[in-house]
């Protein structure tokens, strides 16, 4: 098995561009964390909108910025990963318009990452507890528990997205823009 290297993904911070759109949706979400679940979401409402102000951002982004913090990707984005992401996510299809025209941009789909994993390396990593919850500052990933996953989320740790370096050369290549990939240190169990 080679050595894959793992990234957390983030938000860009459109304000280093200042331009990138920021979507809200229209009608609010009764449960905003419930992506965090890692399970399949029957009663999606295919026909979600979000709505963005231009006067705030008009630059359209591949991984787009939201109020929930949600992993929102462009059509274009969902297929360059193709089958590297398909087994360990739901796409949940929205739609993402101008507030001021309507208009709908690019196709976009929320990423329900369904795999949870338990490779948080607690030896390595920088936590701590606040009160009974796990607090983690600085990650860092056993390898040998990820497998042939390229997008996940920890089971201590539900609230991030990982991605593998596969994912991360795709998004580099493509110059994929509102995301930032920050780099874990990734422990190996040694064949002896």
């Amino acid at each position: 098995m080679s050595k894959m290297q793992y990234y957390k993904m983030i938000a860009d911070g459109g304000p280093k561009r200042q331009k990138d759109i920021m979507a809200r949706p229209l009608v609010r979400v009764e449960d905003p964390y419930i992506l965090n679940r890692c399970a399949i979401i029957n009663d999606w409402d295919n026909n979600m909108v979000f709505e963005y102000d231009p006067k705030e951002g008009d630059v359209i982004t591949d991984y787009l910025g939201n109020v929930y913090g949600w992993e929102m990707f462009s059509e274009k984005a969902i297929n360059l990963f193709g089958d590297l992401i398909s087994n360990d996510v739901q796409l949940l299809p929205i739609k993402v318009v101008n507030k001021d025209t309507g208009l709908e941009i690019d196709k976009y789909f929320v990423l329900n990452v369904l795999t949870s994993l338990d490779a948080l390396d607690l030896e390595n990593s920088k936590c701590v507890y606040i009160g009974a919850e796990l607090s983690v500052m600085v990650y860092a990933i056993k390898g040998d528990n990820v497998g042939s996953h390229h997008i996940f989320r920890l089971k201590e740790s539900p609230f991030s997205v990982f991605v593998s370096e596969k994912i991360y050369k795709i998004i580099k290549k493509h110059k994929m823009l509102g995301c930032e990939l920050v780099k874990l240190r990734t422990s190996w169990v040694e064949n002896v």
